[in-house]
């Protein structure tokens, strides 16, 4: 990830989730490359947590992960009921990572402010009555 992008909106923490930190629960000590990382970008703290504990912290979740059995919805509704209501959410991976009907539900009920797709479980088969088309968050 490119996460010297971020540094000028003033982040002052960098969590992450992957394949060992997904499981635990809770937050693993930062490695050696988070410190390096931490350091080289001047973010305080970066280091690898359990998705439940990534939903609940988040002010920007942004999801970049290979599809695949695995990763299926892997932001599930129950992922996104544990979000801030102030809490965005940014897909540039794969659709089929984000439960399309939990987020359409969740955005309506004002359970995350909004949500950023550049990917929409379906594509390309997606006609111009899609709920996400007309949802203005």
């Amino acid at each position: 990830m490119r996460l010297g992008r971020l540094v000028p909106y003033g982040i002052s923490r960098c969590i992450y989730s992957n394949s060992r930190s997904a499981r635990l629960g809770g937050p693993l000590g930062p490695t050696e490359i988070d410190h390096a990382m931490s350091s080289a970008l001047g973010i305080p703290e970066v280091y690898a947590v359990p998705l439940i504990f990534l939903a609940s912290e988040s002010d920007l979740v942004i999801v970049l992960a290979p599809g695949g059995n695995e990763t299926f919805h892997i932001v599930n509704e129950g992922f996104l009921r544990r979000m801030k209501k102030t809490a965005i959410l940014i897909n540039v991976a794969r659709g089929s990572l984000v439960d399309t009907d939990a987020l359409i539900r969740v955005l309506k009920e004002g359970g995350i402010h909004g949500a950023g797709l550049d990917v929409i479980e379906g594509e390309p088969n997606i006609n111009l009555d899609h709920p996400l088309l007309h949802e203005p968050r």
